[in-house]
C-alpha cells in the first residue's frame, strides 16, 4: 500500500453526440464517439486514517458530499469495506461546466487511483460498474481514447486510437446548464440524424481529420440559439480554415479540427480575445502517473 499518489486525468470530447431518449432512471439514452485529449486535471491522494477530505485550488469546486470525487471514494471505500480515509487535493486545468466531463474524469481517477493506492487490485471491469453509478462520462473517462459509447454511457465499444491531427477548444466563459439543454431538445427526441455506426467506422478508416464533415451533436442548435456569441466563434473558426468545428457535450466549448500544429496555433493565435483558447491531440492516455 503506498501513502500518496500523483494522477493527471484527460477531458473528453463528443465528436458525434446524439440523444435518442429518456431512459426511466432518469439518465438519457445517448450515442456519441468520445475521444481524450491532452488537457489534464491533477489529482493527489493521501491516504488517511479515516474520513474524506476535498481540497482545491478552484474556489468554486464543492468540497462536500456534492463533490464526484467524494462519491467516487466513499463507493470506493464502501465497496472495497477499506476502513482507511482519503484526502483529494483537485488541481483544476479543465474548465468546468463546459462539456470536457472534467468532473468525471477526476472521479474516474479517483476510483483508478484508490484502487493502486491500496493495493486491493480491482478488476477494471468492476471499476467500469462503479462509474457508472457515479454518472454518465465517469465509465469513459476511466478507460479513455477513442470509443463508441451508448446506453446512459456505461456501454463502450473501443475504436482505434486517433492520432493525426490537432483540436483548438475555445473556452467563451459562458456556463451551460446540462439539465437546461436536454429539457429544451424533449420534444426532439424521436428525430435522428447520422448514424454514430457511420460515425464509428469513419474514425476507424480515416482518423480524426477524415471525420470532420460528419461532426454532430444533438444539443449544439439550442445551446447557440441561445448564445449567438458561440455561433459567431463556430464561423470564426471555419473561417480560419478549420476542417470543422463543434459544440462538445452540453457546452460551452467549442472546438476546431486542424490538420498540423502550425495551423493549430495560427488558429489559437486569431482567437485570442474570444475566451480561453487550448491547442490539444487526441489522446489514447486518459490517465497518467506522476
Amino acid at each position: 500500500m503506498r501513502r500518496k499518489l500523483t494522477l493527471w486525468t484527460a477531458a473528453k470530447i463528443n465528436l458525434y453526440l446524439d440523444v435518442i431518449g429518456k431512459r426511466n432512471d432518469g439518465y438519457h439514452e445517448i450515442e456519441s464517439v468520445m475521444q481524450s485529449v491532452t488537457l489534464y486535471d491533477r489529482l493527489v491522494l493521501k491516504s488517511f486514517k479515516q474520513g474524506i477530505e476535498i481540497l482545491s485550488d478552484e474556489p468554486d469546486i464543492p468540497l462536500g458530499r456534492e463533490n464526484l470525487c467524494y462519491k467516487a471514494a466513499e463507493l470506493f471505500l464502501k465497496k472495497t469495506k477499506i476502513k482507511q480515509g482519503l484526502q483529494i487535493e483537485i488541481h483544476k486545468t479543465i474548465p468546468r461546466k463546459a462539456g470536457l466531463g472534467g468532473g468525471s474524469a477526476d472521479a474516474a481517477a479517483t476510483l483508478w487511483g484508490m484502487n493502486k493506492l491500496f493495493g486491493v487490485r480491482v478488476p477494471l471491469i468492476i471499476l467500469s460498474k462503479w462509474a457508472s453509478l457515479l454518472g454518465a462520462d465517469v465509465p469513459f473517462c476511466l478507460r479513455g481514447g477513442t470509443s463508441l459509447v451508448r446506453g446512459k454511457g456505461e456501454i463502450l465499444i473501443p475504436l482505434p486510437s486517433l492520432k493525426d491531427g490537432w483540436l483548438v477548444l475555445l473556452d467563451p466563459g459562458i456556463p451551460v446548464s446540462a439539465s437546461w439543454v436536454y429539457e429544451k431538445i424533449r420534444g426532439e427526441l424521436t428525430k435522428k440524424k447520422l448514424s454514430a455506426k457511420l460515425l464509428a467506422t469513419l474514425v476507424e478508416k480515416k482518423g480524426l481529420l477524415g471525420i470532420s464533415e460528419f461532426l454532430y451533436n444533438r444539443l449544439e442548435g439550442v445551446v447557440l440559439e441561445r448564445f449567438p456569441v458561440m455561433k459567431a466563434v463556430k464561423k470564426e473558426m471555419m473561417q480560419a480554415r478549420a476542417k470543422g468545428t463543434l459544440m462538445t457535450g452540453s457546452g460551452s466549448i467549442i472546438f476546431g479540427m486542424v490538420e498540423n500544429k502550425k495551423e493549430g496555433e495560427s488558429l489559437r493565435s486569431k482567437l485570442q480575445g474570444r475566451g480561453k483558447v487550448y491547442l490539444v491531440q487526441p489522446t489514447d492516455k486518459n490517465l497518467k502517473e506522476g
